[in-house]
């Protein structure tokens, strides 16, 4: 009887701390980063508040405190996604340190991830971290553009669609652009929502009419992508080309109450400027980057594009 009363105790203690620790999960995923880090801060003995306030600390950029909290809580529990955001973190971090320091971390980062796929072949965030890895690293650090190929394909049997996705940013790290252009497209077949991707890969190409094909592509397909909207504006007002049709886009895209996580008001109003600069219209040119500078004043291309004017 004691027996059945004591697990009946344990059973109900866990459900109360999982119950106590989903509101601070529900804090975090609300981005109140501030409640949520003192909510979690009470138990730091659990490994989620640990993660928890790594994932607080990533997220209010302070990475080396960040990589702290992950490798706490991988003393814990050696969770794939722990390692995954330990390499996160210290690789974020190596932007703040000095060149000697970079390579002290640099293996450090490499096995985080590589523990993280031992532990989760199916882990695809963690295959990506590799790639950034092996794409970015010296070769006497580990880099190796061969490796990193072979990790797209591996996260290509896992998920076709981000298979092509990861190859398509490994060739097109190597300069392999006809392997990396057949695989954005064979992402955007897949999924119509990569057209943007697909778009911003020919703009940084300047291959501007394909860019337009695309992101007109993406809009038609759904209205409701106002980030097409916008790049077939940007790609006016970068090419000189199609003006009428950036013009009307970007009107279109100022019309639209503005939604966080798209470009901003002030940046539309910019490429607007650059637009009828393009076009010879000086004064439409010099009143659409003031324009944009009264509503960001720390726009540097309208502020230049003024400068041209003026």
């Amino acid at each position: 009887m004691k027996i059945k009363w004591l697990i009946m105790l344990l059973f109900l203690s866990g459900t109360i701390m999982a119950q106590s620790q989903s509101r601070g999960i529900e804090l975090y995923n609300d981005g109140k980063l501030d409640e949520a880090q003192s909510f979690f801060s009470k138990d730091q003995s659990s490994e989620t508040s640990i993660y928890y306030l790594g994932r607080i600390a990533f997220d209010k950029e302070e990475f080396r405190k960040a990589a702290d909290y992950f490798e706490e809580a991988i003393e814990i529990n050696q969770k794939s996604d722990y390692y995954t955001w330990l390499g996160n973190s210290l690789g974020s971090y190596t932007n703040e340190v000095n060149f000697f320091r970079k390579g002290i971390l640099a293996p450090k980062i490499k096995s985080a991830y590589e523990k993280a796929v031992e532990l989760d072949a199916r882990n695809i965030d963690a295959h990506w971290g590799l790639i950034e890895y092996y794409t970015q690293a010296p070769s006497v650090m580990g880099g190796s553009f061969e490796k990193a190929e072979e990790t797209a394909n591996a996260i290509k049997k896992v998920d076709v669609l981000e298979g092509h996705s990861a190859l398509a940013t490994v060739y097109t790290r190597q300069d392999e652009h006809d392997k990396a252009e057949k695989e954005y497209i064979a992402a955007a077949e897949l999924d119509k929502s990569r057209l943007l991707n697909l778009g911003f890969y020919y703009q940084r190409r300047e291959a501007y009419d394909k860019a337009f094909s695309a992101f007109e592509s993406a809009y038609e397909n759904d209205e409701d992508n106002l980030g097409a909207l916008y790049q077939i504006g940007r790609t006016s007002a970068l090419s000189g080309k199609k003006t009428e049709k950036g013009i009307s886009s970007l009107q279109k895209y100022l019309a639209i109450e503005w939604k966080k996580g798209t470009p901003s008001h002030a940046g539309a109003l910019m490429r607007l400027g650059m637009i009828y600069e393009k076009t010879g219209d000086k004064s439409k040119a010099i009143s659409h980057y003031e324009k944009s500078l009264a509503k960001d004043p720390e726009m540097e291309e309208a502020k230049k594009g003024l400068n041209r004017l003026k």
